[in-house]
């Protein structure tokens, strides 16, 4: 950042009056005395003091009653919107900057403050171009335009992870490398779909900050995707140990144990997060779809009712809880929430895909066979069949006597069931052997 402190020294030598006796004036013309400081100049100076020993309120007071449309300083201006910034007063610190900036456009540190604020702010487009064109402003010191093509690489993440890439090597020419740059370059080729080289940077990562927990996050999250949960959990140790009540950490911990089955050992660990913190969603839903896998829906919908209150269209909760509902053999109650679910337009395909399957289910309790198999052919159209929805349409096809599907569904079940669902694999081939009778 700017130095701050350029402080207007004036040594007492040149400032003390010499006395003399009464009646006598100074020998020194007057044209030859030294003038006073400004007011708004000894102001700036106390301003400056101020925001060094981080008192930013005290500033804003200091330097507010000069920052006139009359006001020729940039550096006035941005003390001031330095000082604003620092207190969160984002639109009065954007105004200031642009202000210093009138006065001195080529200030790319100023025009780096603006841009890395807007973009704090949301306004992206108008963040990238004053970004921009900072990077470029002659003598600007390189870790500066370091931060400004980080924030850039940042901002490009999702929407256009090349150039994302771009922006993260050209910080890189300009200063060293961090385990966050490690991080953003993990980022960035997850987001090109290149899993292979982020999982080799997330480790990179850990190697140069093995308990930072955003890395430690990140690296898990990943490995999750790539249905490497013990891998996941393994790279959440360091972290973990470093900052033992961090609750990100202990809540992608939890969601790692759940998928590796540890049901009952994770348990205690959510109730403990979920006391602490019951408005957090992550951790609430992470402990509701433990009760539900755990055979306690009962307590699960307690915990549903409270997150639907305060998201009431969040789709994602909505399934959960239909799902619970059906657990509680409320399959009554979770089929219109799952036909709304399945009329909304532009539900993700994979939880559209989970809704389908829970409206057949639900829909099965209820003996409609049409709407368990509708609902099934849109399931199966975004996801493959397995096992359990393969039985239930071969169910479904069976009641409504349409003999030929429900003994292909039956024999394409047993396949795909090879064992691990003997219940149901002995009454498919009873079913079988009498549906073979009644041909």
């Amino acid at each position: 950042m700017r130095v701050l402190l350029v402080f207007l020294m004036l040594s007492s030598a040149a400032t003390a009056q010499v006395q003399l006796p009464p009646g006598t004036s100074s020998a020194v013309p007057s044209a030859q005395q030294i003038a006073a400081p400004r007011a708004e100049d000894v102001a700036l100076q106390q301003a400056e003091e101020a925001i060094a020993a981080g008192k930013y309120q005290d500033a804003v007071t200091l330097l507010a009653p000069s920052a006139t449309r009359a006001q020729t300083s940039a550096r006035l201006f941005y003390d001031l919107a330095f000082a604003q910034d620092a207190l969160g007063h984002d639109a009065e610190a954007a105004t200031a900057y642009r202000s210093a900036l009138e006065r001195k456009p080529d200030d790319g540190l100023a025009r780096v403050s603006l841009g890395l604020l807007l973009a704090r702010s949301g306004n992206r487009a108008t963040a990238e171009q004053e970004l921009r064109r900072a990077v470029k402003t002659p003598g600007l010191p390189p870790d500066i335009a370091a931060r400004a093509l980080r924030a850039l690489a940042q901002m490009h993440l999702e929407t256009a992870p090349a150039q994302a890439g771009e922006d993260l090597v050209a910080a890189l020419k300009l200063s060293p490398e961090t385990p966050q740059d490690a991080a953003l370059a993990a980022e960035i080729a997850s987001a090109e779909h290149e899993d292979a080289a982020a999982e080799q940077a997330y480790r990179h990562a850990q190697q140069l900050a093995p308990a930072d927990p955003e890395v430690a996050l990140g690296f898990a999250r990943l490995l999750s995707r790539e249905h490497k949960n013990t891998a996941a959990e393994a790279a959440l140790d360091a972290a973990r140990k470093a900052h033992p009540d961090n609750r990100a950490l202990l809540a992608e911990y939890a969601s790692q144990e759940l998928l590796l089955g540890h049901t009952a050992q994770v348990l205690p660990l959510l109730e403990q997060l979920y006391t602490a913190q019951p408005g957090e969603p992550a951790v609430a839903r992470l402990l509701a779809s433990t009760y539900v896998a755990g055979g306690e829906p009962a307590k699960a919908n307690a915990i549903y009712t409270a997150l639907l209150a305060a998201h009431p269209d969040d789709t994602g909760i909505q399934v959960e809880w239909a799902d619970c509902l059906i657990r509680q053999r409320r399959s009554p109650e979770a089929k219109p929430v799952l036909q709304a679910i399945v009329a909304k337009p532009d539900v993700p395909p994979d939880l559209l895909a989970n809704a389908e399957g829970m409206l057949a289910f639900a829909a099965s309790s209820t003996h409609d066979q049409d709407t368990v198999l509708a609902a099934l052919t849109k399931r199966n159209a975004l996801v493959p069949a397995t096992a359990p929805y393969t039985f239930l349409a071969a169910s479904a096809h069976d009641s409504l006597h349409h003999t030929k599907q429900a003994a292909e569904q039956y024999r394409l079940f047993l396949q795909q069931a090879a064992g691990k669902f003997p219940d149901q694999e002995w009454q498919a081939q009873q079913r079988l052997q009498i549906l073979d009778r009644n041909r």
